[in-house]
């Protein structure tokens, strides 16, 4: 009876132990994750597939995108973001919160009286929130938008007549208006306080007939925005703070950090397989040893030999156990790709190193999408692919110590790639008349586009190296005495591969079809070289496009004037002029007249898929910034152990958690995107990345990330250099 007493105190124990986690608040993690992922039409499919169940919160890059778009009266872009809070998961919470602090074991009668006021009570969440759409349709009035404001009005009345009372401004409640003087009367509710507001404007400006154009629109009645706010500037920055307040924010990367703690849970139990792993041993006949056992009538009878087979189990994620049978009674020592993938690491040390001839340097670099391939473009015109398959034996026996086929994928980076593409084995190299200064690979790995100091933009098939499309002058080329067009600087395929976006030293960015080898479309406006172009896809709210929802292809332009640009992809038109606030003291002259990169130059804009719709800018000065592509700096990247350094290069690691940046001290520092601190210094880079014949190691011109590994590599087209090297880190 003891003995059943104590084994179920543990049972009950664990009963009581068990956390009941709501479907919804599931949907929600998964949510959370896909916004970050850039996902955001998985993540808006998924949230009308599941009854409108939202997140209780923005995540804190969206969060800050919401707060600007508020101070800055870009009002469509704001409700947008508050469309995505649950409202109702809110109140619910601040009504637990309340039951807790007021009532908490008070008895049933208390918390039945709890749940009846709960449709009464009005968070202070729902009070920003309708005070933001209230400043929307005061605004649209003002800006001679009634018809829409009163549109907007008889949408939002019920919610403005729930959440505010007729004197309430959010946050101080009682007869703040009336005490001012509120001269528009006294009315029972607050959707009808603004029609009468919008009332007045229009009464008054008709009623000033000799005022015209700015003037006339400048006329408000008295405590339009209310009495505290006496212009919109004012309203604006009221809405902000309360919204910075008020709206929750919901913990980055939620999701897998709740499935990291429950794997370090379970492995602390013992209960992971993947660190305590489960080795079976099962007999079967055929093998092992002979054993005398049992005696039968007397005497003593073998029994048949039987051999021990052992099975693992190999924990995964999503399958859970999974059986691995091993051979000849041994453990089999599984390859698989995947294994010690999940970790992103920084590489600390050099791995493999790329050699060109003397005098001959690189000038660009690219991998190809399925990591198997390096591609590099050098001064002397050739563009190699390098990266050739090992041999079982020669990932066995030439590192035997170091090689993780999960790090390098079983690639030589040292050998040029001739096993499969034959023109190169033949020494049949793809080549330019000029430097090759930028190189891209299309998104299915099948086309290669080529650009250089001449001006010529050439597209190559990678299988056979055929020469598909040849443009020459591609910028700045007149035709006629001049032979050359200026240099192209960067290129970048379509997400359809049916189109190249080029940037050249005419201040141009063109748009050339594949199909007839013509520009396309022109991108006009920069007062200085481009540095680099790339499209991206944006939801219209993030490019600051209103009409509704829906994604658009955009262009993002940078440029040796320090600004960066974003256009309409489809009618070439300017959307934002962006001007990262570039430290004053970034005012070093540049030596080299020709350099792309000048004393406040952007030479490098990388799009991030977390945060969701944001980029990373780096120009040449100390710091690097995460923007929003309204221009808003989210977060700003600096070194703590030196100042005044300038970057000259930078990448990001394909998961988009750490940042890559040289630095003119010889240093790659390493940013983790997420909180800006600063995760390690590579000291010796830029002499690994570089053959220079003086004390000053050669400046670092280009770093590139493997897209799945921990790879990453370095070069410089310094022409003081013995010869051009690409050096990966692992």
């Amino acid at each position: 009876m003891a003995a059943s007493s104590s084994s179920a105190a543990p049972d009950e124990a664990m009963e009581s132990s068990i956390l009941d986690v709501p479907s919804s608040d599931v949907l929600r993690l998964i949510q959370s994750h896909l916004i970050e992922a850039g996902l955001h039409a998985a993540a808006a499919a998924l949230r009308s597939e599941a009854g409108d169940v939202g997140l209780p919160g923005l995540l804190p890059s969206s969060k800050a995108t919401l707060v600007r778009a508020a101070q800055e009266g870009r009002w469509g872009e704001a409700l947008q973001l508050l469309d995505g809070l649950d409202v109702e998961r809110v109140r619910k919470s601040h009504m637990e919160d309340r039951a807790r602090a007021n009532g908490e074991g008070d008895g049933d009668e208390d918390g039945a009286d709890n749940i009846n006021n709960s449709s009464t009570l009005v968070t202070p969440l729902e009070k920003a929130v309708a005070l933001a759409h209230e400043t929307t349709i005061l605004e649209l009035a003002a800006a001679d938008e009634a018809a829409l404001a009163y549109a907007a009005l008889r949408m939002c009345a019920s919610m403005l007549d729930r959440a505010l009372a007729v004197d309430d401004d959010g946050e101080h409640g009682g007869d703040d208006n009336r005490a001012r003087g509120n001269d528009l009367g006294r009315i029972s509710s607050r959707s009808g306080d603004v029609e009468r507001r919008i009332t007045a404007l229009a009464s008054l400006r008709r009623s000033s007939s000799t005022s015209t154009g700015a003037n006339k629109n400048a006329l408000l009645p008295p405590n339009y925005y209310g009495g505290a706010h006496s212009s919109a500037q004012k309203r604006r920055d009221h809405v902000a703070k309360l919204l910075r307040k008020h709206v929750p924010e919901v913990p980055p990367k939620r999701l897998a950090s709740l499935l990291g703690q429950s794997l370090k849970w379970q492995c602390h139990t013992g209960t992971f397989p993947a660190v305590q792993r489960l080795l079976h041993t099962e007999d079967e006949d055929g093998g092992g040893e002979e054993r005398e056992d049992e005696l039968h009538d007397g005497k003593k009878k073998k029994k048949k030999k039987r051999r021990s087979r052992h099975v693992e189990k190999k924990f995964d994620l999503v399958l859970g156990n999974v059986d691995v049978e091993s051979t000849d009674g041994r453990k089999k020592k599984k390859k698989d790709g995947n294994h010690g993938a999940g970790a992103e690491r920084i590489p600390s040390r050099p791995f493999q190193t790329i050699r060109l001839g003397k005098k001959s340097y690189i000038e660009s670099a690219c991998f190809l999408p399925d990591g198997r391939g390096l591609i590099t473009g050098s001064s002397d015109g050739f563009i190699e692919i390098w990266g050739e398959p090992m041999s079982q034996n020669e990932a066995g026996e030439g590192e035997s110590k170091d090689v993780n086929p999960t790090i390098n994928g079983d690639v030589d980076y040292e050998k040029l790639r001739t096993s499969d593409l034959p023109y190169q084995k033949c020494d049949d190299l793809l080549s330019h008349d000029a430097p090759v200064l930028a190189i891209d690979v299309s998104p299915d790995g099948t086309m290669l586009g080529t650009a250089s100091s001449d001006g010529t933009v050439c597209v190559w098939k990678v299988a056979d190296g055929k020469l598909l499309r040849k443009v020459e002058r591609a910028h700045g080329g007149a035709g006629g005495a001049s032979d050359n067009g200026a240099a192209v600087t960067c290129i970048q395929f379509s997400p359809d591969g049916s189109k190249v976006l080029t940037g050249g030293h005419d201040s141009t960015s063109r748009e050339y079809g594949l199909i007839g080898s013509r520009m396309l479309k022109e991108f006009r406006g920069h007062r200085s070289y481009v540095n680099c172009c790339s499209y991206v896809v944006l939801p219209r709210s993030a490019a600051g496009i209103g009409g509704g929802g829906g994604s658009l292809l955009a262009v993002v332009t940078a440029s040796a004037d320090g600004s960066v640009r974003v256009w309409d992809g489809k009618t070439a038109e300017p959307i934002r002029e962006i001007a990262p606030p570039i430290p004053t003291s970034a005012t070093a002259v540049v030596e080299d007249k020709e350099s792309i990169v000048g004393s406040k130059s952007v030479h490098t804009v990388v799009h991030l898929h977390s945060p969701p719709n944001t980029m990373i800018v780096v120009p040449r000065c100390d710091r690097a910034y995460l923007m929003s592509y309204s221009g808003a700096v989210l977060r700003t990247y600096a070194r703590d152990d030196v100042q005044g350094g300038d970057f000259l290069a930078a990448s990001v690691s394909p998961s988009n958690q750490w940042l890559y940046v040289a630095a003119d001290d010889g240093k790659c520092v390493v940013f983790d995107i997420d909180t800006g601190r600063v995760e390690k210094i590579i000291r010796s880079f830029a002499d690994e990345c570089s053959s220079g014949m003086g004390e000053k190691p050669s400046e670092v011109s280009g770093i590139v990330c493997h897209p799945h590994r921990g790879l990453v590599g370095g070069f410089s087209n310094d022409k003081g250099q013995k010869r051009g090297v690409l050096t990966l880190w692992k």
